[in-house]
């Protein structure tokens, strides 16, 4: 045998197999209005033995209290019951729905179902329904269902309003305190023990903006003088550090020696955790100088520089651009550059007086070689003379 056909002959079974059993669906308990009036959704089944004794003439009842309690109503004596109402459901359909009129504030109580019909079909239902009577509009329901709804930041969310109607003739105006993105209006529906309720939702990504958001939803009465009642919902939207900056101060060029105070900001949920300070070294990188919000130092040549914040949360890191703290008048700073400074026209000057001196050298140098070139030309003139006066005197 087939699964289908097994499921088939399974559902056979119990549709067709005898039922000896008394049961009832109605509500757990209605939250009432007084004044209003209440709608109690109500279905029943009997043993089968007793189906054909179920008729139109069958006589239904709500008893007070407990299933032996005073009968506070009955169909076939409306004008002598103590509950104004009428029952709209179709006996023979097992239906037993029942609207009470005008429902007074001192009735608040649990009620039980009683059919009454021809020869032995007389039987109180062992479930109830607790009525609790409210003299002011109860809030509507909000779901997620929190005072604090806390989400990450790009979080789709639906919002949901919801009340259940316990008069259908006399309905509330819905409202929300303000529209998000996507709005859902107010529709009727129907809960699964036949329940009216009056629905509403919003959809929207969550973002910084809506940090601390109240979200509100309203119920107005227009009939009667009843208070409105509200429901909210305050968001909380964690996010990553952002727009982070760093400020010094006091600001523009320092003198050495006075006190400067860089300060973090940044916009952070939950709040920022860590701050660190970096420094630009000689190579362009980023080195680590402290922690904190806030640091203080005194102005120096090690304080000069371009000094950038990182701040730190559970949801990310950011960091601000650089800022400059500008010393003036540091002697520490320019002390080297005056002795460059110094050590270089030192060596002008002293390449200047060698080259005087090298240049009065070289004439001296040159006048001694002329003056040495005529002696010996003198000599050698003087010695021919001589030469020449010896040859003469032989002949």
């Amino acid at each position: 045998m087939s699964g289908l056909t097994i499921l088939v002959f399974m559902l056979w079974i119990l549709k067709g197999a005898p039922s000896n059993m008394w049961e009832i669906k109605l509500p757990q308990k209605i939250d009432a209005i007084s004044g209003f009036c209440v709608h109690i959704p109500c279905q029943f089944e009997i043993p089968d033995s007793f189906k054909p004794l179920l008729s139109q003439s069958a006589e239904a009842l709500w008893k007070k209290t407990d299933i032996e309690g005073a009968t506070v109503f009955s169909s076939a004596r409306k004008t002598t019951s103590l509950l104004n109402g009428n029952v709209i459901g179709n006996i023979l359909n097992n239906n037993c729905t029942t609207v009470f009129h005008n429902f007074p504030a001192g009735f608040g109580d649990t009620y039980f179902f009683r059919l009454q019909g021809h020869e032995n079909l007389k039987y109180t239902f062992k479930q109830g329904v607790r009525i609790t009577v409210h003299e002011d509009v109860l809030p509507p329901v909000l779901n997620p269902h929190a005072q604090v709804l806390e989400v990450l930041e790009g979080t789709k969310l639906t919002v949901s309003c919801s009340t259940v109607i316990s008069c259908p003739s006399v309905q509330p105006l819905m409202q929300w305190n303000t529209q998000l993105e996507e709005l859902l209006p107010p529709a009727l529906q129907k809960d699964e023990v036949g329940q009216t309720l009056l629905v509403s939702s919003q959809m929207f990504n969550a973002t910084p903006l809506n940090d601390q958001f109240k979200i509100s939803c309203s119920l107005l009465y227009m009939q009667g003088t009843k208070t409105p009642a509200e429901s909210s919902i305050t968001l909380r939207v964690l996010y990553a550090p952002r727009n982070t900056i760093a400020l010094v101060s006091p600001s523009g060029v320092l003198s050495e020696g006075s006190v400067v105070t860089l300060r973090c900001q940044s916009d952070a949920n939950p709040a920022v955790q860590r701050y660190e300070w970096y420094k630009y070294n000689g190579n362009g990188k980023l080195e680590l100088q402290n922690q904190g919000q806030t640091i203080t130092m005194t102005a120096g040549v090690d304080v000069q520089g371009l000094y950038v914040c990182k701040v730190y949360n559970n949801r990310g890191i950011d960091q601000s651009k650089a800022v400059s703290v500008s010393i003036n008048g540091c002697h520490c700073s320019i002390a080297p550059y005056i002795i460059c400074g110094f050590l270089m026209l030192s060596l002008i000057l002293i390449t200047a007086v060698d080259l005087v001196k090298y240049k009065s050298l070289l004439k001296r140098l040159q006048a001694s070689e002329n003056t040495r070139g005529l002696m010996t030309y003198a000599s050698l003139h003087k010695t021919s003379d001589s030469v020449y006066n010896v040859i003469q005197s032989l002949f």
